[in-house]
């Protein structure tokens, strides 16, 4: 698509993989749309990221894949405020020994991930603008880094982040990972905010 017609995303997601089990994650929102928006624009690209790597994902990375995204959620809705926990994600089974380290933006490394979401008539979408040629699961740690930076930087959305990983494994529990990803995003949202309901609580303002 000519550059003239592309859509402004509301967020664009960067993450830097240092090395096999390091990386770090910077957010670069659309002019004027923080803080308000932030909260929802944080969610949308953490989930819709997370979507666009269950689709992308080989069958024998899916199952490691889908494994990290429920242990981390399990173990982000049980975080208590403040500093997360080093040992939320094991690459073990993604073919990385050892846990992901989530680390203060250096400069790009070794390898980067890039993703967006723009709105559509159908709602949010997901894209991912820039990924590694080579062969590996880049995208689905970077997914993973993405979705901890996000948790560890707001104690109030965690349970909703959590919320909406439990909604993308239900959404591919009964459908085709084939789905456009803005499908399993906007499934992944309106589960969070059905449950956040039943405890009370609503989603982030703008979503």
């Amino acid at each position: 698509m000519s550059p003239l017609f592309r859509k402004v995303p509301l967020v664009r997601a960067e993450v830097a993989l240092h090395g096999p089990r390091r990386a770090a994650v910077l957010l670069h929102p659309a002019d004027g749309r923080w803080p308000g928006a932030e909260r929802a624009d944080r969610l949308a690209v953490g989930l819709g990221t997370a979507a666009l790597a269950s689709r992308a994902a080989p069958p024998p990375r899916w199952e490691a894949y889908r494994a990290a995204l429920v242990t981390l959620a399990a173990r982000v809705a049980r975080s208590a405020p403040g500093p997360l926990r080093g040992d939320l994600v094991d690459l073990t089974a993604l073919g990385q020994s050892g846990l992901l380290q989530v680390v203060p933006w250096e400069g790009e490394g070794r390898l980067r991930v890039e993703t967006e979401v723009v709105t559509s008539s159908s709602g949010l979408v997901p894209r991912i603008v820039d990924r590694p040629d080579e062969a590996g699961p880049a995208l689905e740690i970077a997914s993973l880094a993405l979705l901890i930076a996000l948790a560890a930087d707001a104690d109030e959305d965690r349970l909703a982040l959590a919320l909406g990983i439990e909604g993308l494994m239900a959404w591919h529990r009964e459908s085709d990972r084939q789905a456009p990803p803005r499908a399993a995003l906007a499934f992944a949202l309106a589960h969070a905010e059905d449950r956040l309901r039943e405890a009370g609580r609503t989603l982030p303002p703008g979503l």
